[in-house]
């Protein structure tokens, strides 16, 4: 540019339009599009941050970037509220010059609504405000269901509590008696014992207990009036089936002509051949199939002749039995030497598996003895009662002759062969049993009476097993025999003390209770996930189990629970107890019994102020005054009312940084104030609330001190006399958009200003406008600050070409008192008004006499008076 307008300058009074339009490029040139603006961000803080209802409060709106606070002014913001009925906009602040803007608002009820925002330069955003309520009365009723998972082989009942609590969800006292009907529809699974909770005056809880009827899913509702209906599910695990009926034959060899007898036991199991507790009277029939049907003299021809061929599983049992002996005169029906026979098993709706017994017919007679004796284990469960665990029968192996196909010559064919046959006991004998580990069986002697053959072993079992085996020791007249036992049972490795509360919440100051138990779980299935398309199986045998022994529950020493200790006795279901925390707090209590141990996170709740919150905007920014709330919150964090004036201590570590006031109060009444917060300087500073009789409270408040970067640019030709203009720009890299409203401090040297911006605009620019005088050098100094950052500085200086080219321009320029009317024409035609531009450009910036002395025009007239020419000159061209 520079270089062009020398070259005009030299080029001679003939081109004076290009002179012009040249000038006139240069002043289009500095009149450029503005970029789009960045639109920027709300940001947000409610005071009080937990609003009651029927209160008001104040929403402070600011601009962020970044999730950090810009000193960016918000005009004609709008505000609207989605819901009148909850919380109702009462004033929005008017346009000032403040970062922050607020919004007053008053919460009419509680529930959630939403403030909408928008303004000019700024992205609208939905705020969503919950409003809380300020009753400390009941309005709802809380359940829980203990445990609400049983086991196959476990306790057998339950229980029910439901407790009053506020809308905040805080447990309450019951100001008069509230009954509470409590029911399921799952009467096959679960039976309640009671269909009323009666909760007194001046508790705040009450408990019924359920009895476990079948297996399945059950629900139970509780309900009562004025409150919302609630409901808890319980699982009862179901064995792995199909479920049937095992029939096992002891001993399975006998002789028609012996006499012996036989136990035939049924036991109900699972799928895996386990045990189960019947959940009903299972009344059985047995009966025996005749190999050979056409023998028979009658349809009724009876096989075996039983004590009972009818008995009965009772409920909560699972095994049944009876002694049988095969007919005497059995071989009269038979042509072969023995037969086998199948036992069968006749029930209503359960699968049967029968078992099978041969009986021989050789003519052998009785044999007495004292054994050898033969013990077989059966499986049984650890329920801490007594069991059958096996059953022990005498017999022998013996030759006998048997008749082998006909006779020759008078002779009957014979031959010996070894078979088995019971042996009847002599005269009464005494079994000596004993068990490896007492703890799971306790195995009791037993006596074969005398011409008996068979007898049951019986046993004091644990409720647990051993992951080891358990071995059986008989002694008899052979010396000491083993058998491995078949316990079914929690396994000891696997069982673990809990305790837990019967409440949901626990009341400060008042009793509750807290009920320990058993429970069995092993590492696989505490590890075991599985995903949402994939149901979860459990081990219907994993979960509550009963006490393994007799004992004391015993509870460790804790500053927050005063609690006794609990008798519990073998088989028992369940410790009740009934302490009190005395204090508001939480609390890890452990708990023992025997080899067991366990704990329980406990946390006692109450209505009145346990905590003071402090609402604040984070990262705040230098020099920017913010509002600090101060409020009161129950131990679950809802909002609550002083119920007596509360001073407050507040203490910053750090008043370089942040500045508070020293002390504020609570009004009786009331449940926040309000205070103003300084920040000083950059930096983390913490705040220590103290009060009596509260917690204290700590805060860290981040103070951010933004950093501008500053870039100052001059621009124009530098010629002395010309205009040179400054623009400073300012950028942020904590934040993306445009920041206006700085102020600029402008110092300038050797130049006169002429037009200049005292902020930045909405571009982050501010433009000072100078014209060089006889100085060399031009100085350009910029300070800015501004709301969120300190002061910051930069310089710029420019050499000025100073040197005049008047005389260079005199020199060679040649002198004419013409002016080429042609060219004057065609320029004129072509941009008049440029021209008209340009003059008035020339003669603003006092350079139009200069250009009218090196303008050759004949007889030296002015410049006006040879635009009167010009002028005349069009009007006569359009004439022709």
């Amino acid at each position: 540019m520079f270089h062009t307008v020398r070259y005009i300058q030299k080029s001679g009074t003939s081109n004076v339009l290009k002179v012009v339009f040249v000038m006139m490029l240069m002043a289009g040139s500095l009149i450029m599009p503005a970029n789009a603006l960045t639109t920027s961000e709300f940001g947000y803080k409610l005071h009080p941050e937990k609003l009651l209802e029927n209160t008001t409060g104040d929403l402070q709106i600011f601009a962020i970037s970044n999730d950090i606070m810009i000193p960016k002014n918000i005009q004609n913001l709008k505000a609207i509220s989605s819901d009148t009925n909850i919380i109702k906009i009462l004033e929005v602040e008017e346009d000032s010059e403040k970062v922050t803007k607020n919004i007053k608002i008053k919460a009419i009820k509680p529930g959630i609504a939403t403030i909408v925002l928008a303004a000019p330069g700024f992205s609208s955003k939905e705020i969503s405000l919950e409003v809380f309520n300020n009753n400390n009365y009941p309005t709802q009723i809380l359940m829980k269901v203990t445990p609400d998972s049983f086991s196959v082989d476990g306790p057998k009942y339950g229980y029910v509590a439901v407790e009053l609590a506020t809308t905040g969800g805080l447990p309450t006292i019951a100001e008069e008696d509230v009954i509470v009907y409590v029911e399921t529809p799952n009467t096959d699974v679960i039976e309640l014992r009671n269909s009323e909770i009666v909760i007194s005056q001046g508790k705040y809880f009450g408990i019924i207990e359920f009895d476990i009827v079948g297996s399945g899913d059950a629900v139970i509702f509780a309900d009562t009036e004025g409150m919302k209906k609630v409901s808890e599910n319980v699982e009862i695990l179901e064995a792995e089936g199909p479920l049937e009926i095992q029939l096992t034959i002891i001993p399975k060899t006998f002789n028609s002509f012996s006499g012996a007898k036989g136990y035939a036991i049924a036991q109900l199991v699972d799928a895996k051949g386990i045990p189960v507790a019947s959940e009903e009277d299972i009344m059985l029939e047995l009966g025996v199939e005749n190999p050979d049907v056409s023998m028979n003299t009658s349809h009724d021809f009876e096989e075996v002749l039983f004590d009972q061929n009818r008995i009965t599983i009772k409920k909560g049992e699972y095994s049944a039995y009876t002694k049988f002996t095969p007919r005497p005169n059995l071989a009269d029906f038979s042509d072969s030497n023995q037969q086998t026979f199948d036992m069968f098993i006749s029930v209503d709706n359960y699968l049967a598996r029968g078992d099978t017994f041969t009986v021989l017919h050789d003519e052998i007679g009785g044999l007495e003895g004292e054994g050898p004796s033969i013990t077989e284990a059966i499986p049984f469960l650890t329920t801490g009662k007594e069991e059958i665990i096996g059953v022990t029968y005498f017999e022998t192996d013996i030759e006998v002759s048997r008749q082998i196909g006909g006779s020759t010559q008078g002779n009957t064919n014979r031959q010996l062969v070894t078979v088995t046959v019971p042996v009847m006991a002599k005269n009464d004998f005494e079994l000596n049993i004993s068990s490896s580990d007492s703890n799971t069986v306790d195995a009791k002697n037993s006596i074969m009476k005398k011409s008996e053959n068979v007898v049951l072993i019986k046993g004091n079992t644990g409720t647990m097993t051993s992951d080891s085996n358990v071995e059986l020791y008989i002694t008899d007249n052979d010396g000491v025999k083993t058998v491995s036992a078949l316990p079914n049972g929690p396994v000891e490795d696997d069982i673990d003390l809990k305790t837990e509360p019967l409440i949901p919440m626990v009341l400060s100051g008042y009793e509750f209770p807290i009920l320990g138990y058993l429970v069995e779980s092993t590492e696989e299935d505490s590890e075991t996930t599985t995903t949402e398309d994939e149901e979860e199986e459990k081990d219907p045998r994993l979960g509550p189990t009963l006490f393994v022994k007799d004992g004391f529950l015993t509870f460790s020493a804790n500053e927050l629970v005063n609690i006794e200790s609990v008798k519990v006795f073998q088989n028992q279901e369940y410790a009740l107890s009934y302490p009190i925390i005395e204090e508001v707090g939480s609390t890890t209590l452990n708990a023992q019994i025997g080899k067991f141990t366990g704990s329980m996170a406990l946390t006692s709740h109450t209505t009145d102020p346990t905590a003071i919150h402090l609402g604040y905007i984070d990262n705040m920014l230098v020099n920017e005054i913010n509002l600090g709330t101060i409020q009161l919150l129950d131990s679950v964090g809802n909002p609550v009312y002083a119920k007596e004036n509360t001073t407050i201590q507040l203490v910053s570590n750090d008043e370089s940084i942040l500045k508070i006031p020293e002390q504020i109060t609570i009004q009786q009444g009331e449940y926040f104030n309000t205070f103003e917060i300084e920040p000083k300087g950059e930096g983390v500073a913490e705040i220590a609330i103290l009060s009596e009789n509260l917690p204290l409270s700590k805060y860290d408040i981040s103070v951010i001190d933004i950093s501008p970067i500053l870039s100052l640019d001059l621009g124009g030709t530098m010629n002395w006399n010309d205009r040179i203009e400054a623009k400073l720009s300012i950028s942020i890299p904590e934040i993306e958009t445009a920041l206006n409203g700085y102020q600029v401090e402008w110092i300038t040297e050797g130049g006169e200003i002429r037009s200049i911006d005292k902020e930045t605009n909405t571009e982050g620019v501010a433009i000072l406008n100078i014209i060089a005088n006889d100085m060399d050098t031009v100085s350009i100094t910029a300070k800015v600050t501004g709301n969120g950052i300190s002061e910051n500085t930069i310089s710029k200086s420019a050499k000025i070409l100073n040197m005049p080219v008047i005389e260079e321009v005199v020199e060679t320029t040649e002198t004419t008192t013409e002016f080429p009317l042609d060219m004057t024409v065609i320029v004129l035609i072509i941009i008049p008004v440029g021209i008209a531009g340009a003059l008035l450009f020339l003669k603003r910036t006092d350079r139009l006499d200069l250009i009218t002395e090196k303008i050759p025009i004949g007889d030296k007239l002015n410049l006006g008076d040879r635009m009167e020419e010009i002028k005349e000159k069009i009007s006569d061209i359009r004439n022709r």
